[in-house]
């Protein structure tokens, strides 16, 4: 059956989806196991190339990974959108889409994390953060957990009628809730709740459990890790989760992956690190290259690209650590984007949001008629998700009411009859960033008879792609990207007897060094590299010459002694 793009898979349905994609381009796709889940499910991964050009590990590579967190499955759409787009785009002829895979390779984790996907996609959901292991402790927490206490197949909200509470029901429409004035008295208030039970209710005192499951897995990598006194969610060490090994293990097995796009919701913003310090202590060339790809990002998609540290912290005083983009840039010289896809508010028209790209500051205080403008939008465009408050007997708190909107088809994620248009942009960003990776090509590969069937091999190779073939200045840094190697192949009957077999030509820059424009730029070929050897072997012979850059791929060519 074809992917259709309005509703949300769950795991079985996603990897038939995938299973169907892959069988119908077996030249193209295939499925391989990332790892196993902490729940042991398979983590599936989709390697993209055509496999008539050479071996993935050959080429060029972009990562894409999804769903890390449990609610966020608009991600894992948006990925199997970008499989789809790739597949169907190159059967079509797609010039753009056939270069990609012809030279370089996708690497796509459309669900990184089904255990989460799984409890928050059931008849009777459950949102945990991101893993299901029980963490940090063993034992379930006292207070409220949320949780479907009426059975319908939603988590929504508890209202309970309370004059110190600091909600009220809106004049424009009851069902929507509105804060209460700082000084105002002798109206008819509330106390909000998720919807759920509490652990040993006392039958006095309701707080907010931590959940069972609070691990996150995007605080579980090594950059810049802190133990959970420091860091909430970290995990026990960086990489201690099966799903964060999973990633490592590939990464250190994938030296030629040189850019990754991770999917997540919300805020429609494309994030870069650093997460825990500022542009200053970056790179400049690289944050100039960041800049420009994140633009090229914001072109495709209307996302802002902006820097984590800068506008995206949840806390003016606090920063988070140990996230998968961070590792990438920081430990592995990768350039990664963090891309969170949606945003109800800017759906509803709200500017100030967006306006100077504060989006954790609109979330923490914002006027109370953005609330009602957000309240209209959901019953103008997804009236099935908000549900008026009706009575419902709590088996622990008595009488109260359960409604509002579904958070989960509203907040996390958009309503499925607007996925496809959320998500679409996405590929265009994917397969732009895919395009912009460092290429190896040829030159030359000369050969010139010196007499005494000696003769003087020339071979020079250029970085065609935008691109540096470390990708990025930090990769040279930290020592993750092997200088551009030309390597020699001798046949039978052929003796060198000048240079080395294999000849470091340094890393090739691509065009993301000659940015600048006007009368100052940069025409040097530092994208260029040269190797020469002497070479005893009769006439008619020849002779193989490989180049690699693990991040700009591998090439192999002949040279004819003639």
């Amino acid at each position: 059956m074809p992917a259709r793009f309005d509703t949300y898979y769950d795991n079985d349905d996603l990897s038939a989806q995938l299973a169907e994609l892959v069988a119908a381009h077996p030249t193209l796709a295939r499925r391989d196991v990332l790892g196993l889940s902490h729940e042991g499910r398979e983590i599936e991964l989709i390697v993209l190339t055509n496999t008539a050009t050479g071996p993935d590990t050959d080429k060029p590579a972009l990562w894409i990974d999804a769903n890390i967190h449990a609610t966020e499955v608009t991600a894992s759409m948006a990925a199997l959108y970008v499989i789809h787009s790739v597949l169907t785009r190159y059967g079509a002829g797609d010039d753009a889409v056939r270069r990609i895979l012809d030279t370089g390779a996708l690497y796509v984790v459309p669900r990184l994390n089904p255990d989460g996907a799984a409890l928050a996609l059931s008849a009777s959901p459950r949102h945990v953060r991101s893993s299901t292991r029980r963490y940090p402790y063993q034992d379930k927490q006292d207070g409220l957990h949320a949780e479907d206490v009426d059975g319908n197949g939603r988590i929504l909200q508890m209202r309970i009628q309370d004059p110190n509470g600091d909600w009220k029901a809106s004049d424009h429409d009851p069902r929507c809730m509105i804060k209460r004035a700082p000084d105002e008295h002798g109206g008819t208030y509330y106390r909000l709740l998720p919807e759920g039970t509490i652990h040993n209710y006392d039958g006095h005192l309701i707080k907010l459990a931590r959940p069972e499951q609070s691990l996150d897995l995007n605080r579980n990598f090594a950059g810049g890790w802190r133990p959970e006194g420091q860091q909430y969610g970290a995990g026990d060490y960086p990489g201690s989760e099966p799903e964060a090994q999973a990633v490592l293990r590939f990464f250190a097995a994938h030296d030629n992956i040189f850019g990754a796009l991770t999917y997540h919701t919300y805020s429609r913003a494309i994030l870069r690190p650093f997460s825990m310090k500022s542009d200053d202590e970056m790179d400049t060339a690289d944050k100039f290259t960041y800049e420009a790809i994140g633009q090229r990002g914001t072109d495709l998609t209307g996302y802002p690209n902006v820097s984590v540290y800068h506008h995206f912290r949840y806390h003016p005083k606090e920063v988070i650590s140990g996230v998968f983009d961070d590792w990438l840039y920081s430990d592995r010289g990768v350039f990664a984007f963090t891309v969170e896809l949606w945003d109800l508010p800017t759906a509803a028209g709200i500017e100030e949001k967006n306006k100077e790209k504060r989006f954790i500051e609109w979330m923490r205080f914002h006027p109370t008629a953005d609330d009602v403008k957000i309240f209209d939008w959901i019953a103008a465009n997804a009236p099935d998700q908000l549900h008026g408050w009706t009575p419902f007997e709590h088996p622990q708190l008595g009488p109260l009411e359960i409604g509002g909107a579904n958070g989960f088809l509203t907040w996390r994620n958009p309503p499925p009859h607007l996925l496809e248009a959320e998500i679409a942009p996405q590929a265009a960003f994917a397969l732009a960033f895919a395009d912009l990776a460092p290429r190896l090509a040829w030159r030359a590969l000369e050969a010139t008879a010196l007499g005494d069937d000696v003769w003087r091999i020339v071979a020079v190779v250029d970085n065609t792609g935008f691109l540096a073939t470390s990708a990025s200045q930090q990769a040279r840094k930290v020592g993750t990207a092997r200088p551009v190697r030309l390597e020699l192949q001798l046949g039978d009957g052929a003796t060198l007897v000048g240079g080395q077999p294999a000849v470091e030509v340094g890393h090739l820059e691509g065009r993301s060094s000659k940015m600048a424009g006007g009368w100052f730029s940069n025409g040097a070929t530092d994208h260029r590299g040269k190797a020469e050897w002497l070479v005893r072997a009769p006439a008619e012979a020849t002779l193989g010459v490989t180049a690699h850059g693990a991040r700009a791929g591998t090439l192999r060519g002949e040279v004819r002694l003639a």
